[in-house]
């Protein structure tokens, strides 16, 4: 039987811009900063063997402490940047289930699909955990990108339909346990259990937000 790979997700801090925009090199807002450092000490007990990113300045600022506490680099990868919405405010409840839902739906006119969109997800997590069977890691996303990521740990196919959602806020982890090759030679080929959904136990209710 192999072992499997304990994989933290992680959803980025608050994020804010000082002219209201909301994209790819929006910062971390002071909050969303606190809420970074808050992340990397609620790994003190968890011996990494890496940490991983998406390239949006958000997560980056988010993986960062982390990265630096436990002596490793963020290994960006694009696969995990987050579906692109046309005006997005995050001031707004507004997930992709809203109004965005079928595998065909765009967030911006002519954009990447939701299918897509989950698809690259799902081929960044199959090569993520691979290599590190017996390991602990840590993915620093967002809440599309999370939702994805649990929707690939579930074996829902890219070209589902999207009924629902998972509730992250901001700095939330999650901790899965995968087996790359399965749990056992008559399961299926790769076997998740979702440990913990969302955890914030890390987080002092002053750090709490969901924007």
């Amino acid at each position: 039987m192999t072992e499997p790979v304990r994989l933290y997700l992680v959803r980025h801090g608050q994020a804010r811009a000082a002219d209201g925009s909301y994209g790819h090199d929006t910062p971390l807002s002071p909050l969303g900063r606190q809420q970074a450092e808050a992340v990397a000490e609620g790994f003190a007990d968890v011996s990494l063997a890496a940490v991983y990113a998406s390239p949006m300045r958000r997560a980056r600022e988010t993986a960062e402490p982390l990265a630096h506490s436990t002596g490793l680099h963020v290994q960006l990868d694009d696969r995990l940047a987050e579906f692109e919405f046309a005006g997005w405010d995050p001031e707004e409840e507004v997930q992709a289930g809203d109004w965005a839902w079928r595998p065909e739906d765009t967030g911006t006119p002519g954009g990447e699909t939701l299918q897509a969109f989950a698809q690259r997800v799902a081929d960044a997590c199959d090569d993520i955990v691979t290599p590190h069977e017996g390991e602990a890691i840590a993915v620093v996303s967002h809440s599309g990108a999370g939702d994805a990521i649990l929707r690939w740990a579930m074996g829902i196919p890219a070209d589902s339909p999207w009924f629902h959602e998972f509730d992250l806020p901001n700095a939330a982890i999650v901790e899965l346990l995968v087996w790359p090759r399965g749990r056992h030679p008559a399961g299926p080929p790769r076997y998740t259990a979702i440990r913990y959904a969302p955890r914030l136990d890390h987080l002092p209710e002053s750090l709490r937000s969901d924007t």
